[in-house]
């Protein structure tokens, strides 16, 4: 399948709506897989296998730039980054494996099911967050036995779900960042590396089982990087404690929002 403005002539619209993803997601974590995939197959009915590899190969240059980036302004937690990439590109590549055996509408309401049930460990975390204050590298860190189990377990998640779907894992990294304690800025700069790790392991594992579309690759690639750039330096404007106080609720909404789409539509 190959889209064009013949086929579907709101395609163009993918360019800002790219550049909007890239520039949202290295400014508040993540790779843009999350959302390209229900824009892509709730508005422009892309089959999803085919979403996901285009949006797992649309991601990558957006977190190469992010993770740069962010790792300049020290919003990296390199130890716990490479817990979550490296068990993520195990999960990534039997995710992509996996979707060439489940059809587009089976792998859609898996993904609101996946979206909603991320959401419970997101508002406990949340929740015990905010009564603090703020999150704090000391009350988890990156180092612990505790800290090196939870990493690789939601890095194999992440990763599984963006060879799975496409979504880059962006939701179960943020969760599990989350369960560290680590500080915000840290939270959205490593989980941009980790999302890299997840984005090259699944995009690979998807080249053998999935089609992508290189045209609706080349608008939300376009605009994306754009975004990618400008984000962190954004990031870097912004108060910490007051972001703190509004992270964690914006994206759980986001994550509702959308899982409930993906499922009940």
């Amino acid at each position: 399948m190959m889209l064009t403005p013949l086929d579907h002539p709101l395609t163009l619209l993918l360019v800002p709506i790219g550049f909007a993803i890239g520039l949202l997601v290295t400014l508040f974590g993540g790779g843009g897989g999350f959302f390209y995939v229900p824009i892509m197959t709730l508005f422009f009915r892309v089959p999803t296998q085919v979403a996901a590899a285009t949006s797992l190969a649309a991601t990558l240059p957006t977190v190469l730039i992010g993770s740069i980036e962010h790792y300049r302004r020290g919003n990296v937690d390199l130890r716990a980054g490479l817990t979550f990439g490296f068990s993520g590109l195990v999960g990534a590549l039997g995710g992509s494996a996996l979707s060439g055996f489940v059809s587009s509408v089976v792998l859609k309401k898996l993904f609101g099911v996946y979206a909603l049930a991320l959401i419970v460990p997101m508002i406990l975390t949340s929740k015990s967050r905010l009564g603090k204050g703020k999150g704090r590298q000391g009350e988890q860190g990156s180092g612990t036995i505790s800290s090196l189990l939870i990493g690789s377990g939601f890095g194999v998640l992440s990763g599984i779900m963006a060879g799975l779907f496409g979504t880059s894992g962006t939701a179960s990294v943020v969760a599990g960042l989350y369960l560290l304690g680590l500080p915000v800025n840290l939270v959205i700069g490593t989980s941009v590396v980790v999302v890299f790790f997840n984005a090259t392991a699944g995009f690979v594992g998807q080249l053998a089982v999935g089609h992508m579309d290189l045209f609706l690759l080349l608008l939300l690639s376009s605009g994306s990087l754009a975004g990618a750039f400008i984000g962190p330096r954004l990031l870097a404007r912004i108060d910490v404690n007051r972001l703190e106080k509004l992270y964690g609720i914006a994206f759980i909404l986001l994550v509702l929002v959308f899982g409930l789409a993906m499922l009940l539509k």
